[in-house]
C-alpha cells in the first residue's frame, strides 16, 4: 500500500513535497552600518522595502526595489489587504516584503496599539511642552509580540519575508540589578523582548564584519549568536542571498543525483 493510501483522510503537505527556498522566512540580524539593508536587497525581486528606519538613501541605485518610506501600520495593513486581493485574482506580487527595522517598526506598533487604546498608554512632555505617549504597562509590549506574530505569519503566505532586527548584547535578566546591568556574553535583538520571535524564522543571519573589514554572513550557529538555516550553506556565506539560494540549489541537486546512483 502507498503512504499517500495509508494516510488516507489525513491532509496535509508531504515532507517530500517541500522546498526551502520556495517561501524563505529570514531574519537578519547586525549592528548599526554593516550591511543589512543591502543583504536584503540582495533577495528575490520585486523587494518591497517598509523603511521604518527612515534610511532609504543608503539603497539608492539598486533594481527591483520598492521602498515605503516611514509607514504607519495602517499602510502595512493597507499593502497587506492589497497583496491578499491580488493573489486570490492570481495577479503578480512582489517576491519579498522586508520590514527594515524591527527595531523601529516596534515603535509604529506602539503607536497603532496606542490609537486602538488610549488607555495603555501616559503622557508625559518634552521641550516645549509637546506631548509623547509612552507604554503604561506590560499590555503594549505583550501586544507587539503577537503583532509581530501576526506580519510574519500573513506575509509568509504571499511571497518572501524578511525582518531586520539591530543586535545588542544580551542582558542577564536574573543575575542583573537595579544597580547593575549583566550580561550573559550573547549576541541578541533590539528589543531583547523580540528574540521569541526569530523561532519563527527557517532562516536566522547575523552579518558583521571580521578581521580584514569584509562583510560576511553567519548563517549556523557558534558560542555568541544562534544563527541557522534549512538550506545546504556553510557557516559563514558572502552577502548575497540570491548566490546563497543558488549554491543550495546546486548542492541538493547534485545530492539527488548521488543519491540515484547508489
Amino acid at each position: 500500500m502507498s503512504p499517500t493510501a495509508e494516510m488516507y483522510g489525513i491532509s496535509g503537505i508531504r515532507s517530500e513535497d517541500l522546498v526551502q527556498e520556495d517561501r524563505l522566512k529570514i531574519a537578519i540580524v547586525g549592528d548599526i552600518g554593516v550591511g543589512k539593508s543591502w543583504l536584503a536587497a540582495t533577495a528575490p525581486r520585486d523587494v518591497v522595502f517598509f523603511d521604518f528606519d527612515d534610511r532609504c538613501e543608503s539603497l539608492a541605485g539598486k533594481q527591483g526595489l520598492i521602498i515605503i518610506k516611514k509607514p504607519t501600520m495602517q499602510i502595512v495593513e493597507t499593502q497587506l489587504s492589497i497583496a491578499k486581493a491580488r493573489k486570490l485574482k492570481n495577479l503578480p506580487n512582489p517576491s519579498t516584503w522586508c520590514f527594515d527595522s524591527v527595531t523601529y517598526m516596534q515603535r509604529a506598533m506602539e503607536e497603532e496599539i496606542f490609537r486602538q487604546a488610549p488607555e495603555l498608554a501616559r503622557t508625559i512632555k518634552v521641550g516645549t511642552g509637546v506631548g509623547m505617549k509612552i507604554r503604561n504597562g506590560w499590555d503594549t509590549i505583550n501586544g507587539i509580540q503577537r503583532y509581530m506574530e501576526y506580519l510574519i505569519a500573513e506575509f509568509s503566505h504571499i511571497g518572501n519575508i524578511i525582518f531586520i532586527y539591530h543586535e545588542k548584547n544580551e542582558k542577564d535578566v536574573i543575575k542583573s540589578t537595579v544597580q547593575e546591568t549583566k550580561y550573559t556574553g550573547e549576541i541578541t535583538v533590539d528589543p531583547q523582548y523580540l528574540a521569541k520571535s526569530l523561532s519563527l524564522f527557517n532562516e536566522v543571519y547575523r552579518i558583521s564584519l571580521n578581521y580584514k573589514s569584509e562583510y560576511e554572513v553567519q548563517c549556523r550557529p557558534q558560542w555568541d549568536f544562534k544563527a541557522k538555516t534549512t538550506m545546504l550553506l556553510d557557516k559563514i556565506e558572502q552577502p548575497n542571498i540570491l548566490a546563497m539560494i543558488a549554491k543550495h540549489q546546486a548542492l541538493r541537486a547534485k545530492t539527488a543525483t548521488a543519491s540515484k546512483t547508489l
